[in-house]
């Protein structure tokens, strides 16, 4: 297959490129670049498919890289299937309906057709170390888990706290509101929401609650964060206490932890903040919707009481199998392109 990369630069962060661009490369992706011996083209009239370089949202200032939109009529000219990776924190709407859009943090009832949800991929260390923990035996008790903040720094984040709960829940749901309210909104109240269910979870007697509250130490997700591999040790160790993961959006809407949770063996407990989730119908997973938070723990109880102990050990790996089959970079990543190669010749 013949990849045109607009001259992408070695040091891409555009992780679909990484066959082309080896070097340097954490070896979660070893077996992605081995396995791949895709050729590189300059010619877009040449290429079988195009890949645009770089992120279309600056990870870190979150700009937007006009060029992008260049590309998108240079691939149209030519007739090439283009995929750009808008990978990031970012909600902000990118209607380019002839380009191949990943995303994290879609929101199912905004998704459009030419969007993709992208599963967050862990570093080689973390995810091995999630993979080598036993699936434990049921326990008397459902312990759900949960390892890192309930804090933010967004400028409103008390307003989760000062509004009554039907309307903050109404709010926290964000979905068809998502375009209407301050980034900065949206965070603090997702952690706030976070620390509700935690709350609900914590006052049942009949869940071990197993929360491992990180708020003194940096975001996990800030690249300047020196912590970074303190707080995943914690968060493997926490999953090797707990059958569910709950799992929280943050500053998107999406969680990492959902990924890690499967790599890990647990069942993740989403709540339901109108989340796009990848082969949701292939996971052994919880959702719970706004409306219902309250029930969280009888949702948590019903499906612990339901399942043997064989059934729920069975389910944990499972979900392990599930992300390594479709969700790490290795199968991701070319079932991906050749969904959009099949897609483009039909």
């Amino acid at each position: 297959m013949k990849i045109y990369t607009f001259n992408a630069p070695p040091d891409t962060r555009v992780e679909l490129l990484w066959p082309l661009r080896p070097n340097n490369r954490d070896p979660a992706f070893n077996k992605l670049i081995a396995e791949n011996q895709w050729t590189e083209t300059h010619s877009l009239k040449d290429c079988d498919l195009a890949i645009y370089p770089k992120k279309a949202f600056d990870p870190e200032s979150r700009v937007f890289d006009n060029s992008v939109l260049n590309a998108v009529k240079e691939a149209e000219i030519h007739s090439k299937p283009l995929i750009i990776d808008a990978t990031c924190d970012l909600d902000t709407p990118l209607d380019l309906p002839t380009a191949n859009i990943l995303r994290f943090g879609l929101y199912k009832s905004l998704k459009k057709i030419f969007e993709t949800e992208r599963p967050y991929w862990s570093n080689h260390k973390t995810k091995t170390k999630l993979e080598s923990l036993e699936i434990l035996p049921q326990t008397q008790k459902p312990a759900v888990g949960f390892c890192g903040t309930t804090s933010a720094l967004g400028k409103y984040f008390k307003i989760g706290k000062t509004l009554p709960f039907p309307v903050s829940k109404t709010l926290l749901s964000q979905g068809s509101l998502a375009q209407k309210i301050d980034m900065r909104l949206k965070k603090g109240m997702s952690h706030q929401l976070r620390k509700i269910a935690m709350n609900l979870l914590e006052e049942d007697r009949r869940i071990d609650s197993n929360f491992d509250i990180t708020n003194t130490l940096e975001d996990y997700y800030n690249p300047a964060n020196t912590n970074r591999v303190l707080l995943e040790n914690r968060f493997i160790d926490n999953m090797n206490k707990s059958d569910y993961s709950l799992c929280v959006r943050a500053n998107g809407n999406y969680s990492g932890r959902f990924y890690m949770a499967l790599n890990a063996g647990c069942i993740p407990l989403v709540i339901d903040t109108d989340v796009e989730i990848p082969f949701e119908e292939k996971i052994h997973l919880i959702k719970v919707p706004l409306k219902s938070l309250h029930k969280i723990g009888d949702l948590v109880l019903e499906h612990f009481e339901k399942h043997t102990t064989k059934q729920l050990q069975e389910m944990k790996l499972e979900n392990r199998d599930i992300y390594n089959q479709l969700m790490a970079p290795d199968r991701f990543i070319p079932n991906f392109i050749e969904s959009i190669l099949q897609k483009h010749n039909s």
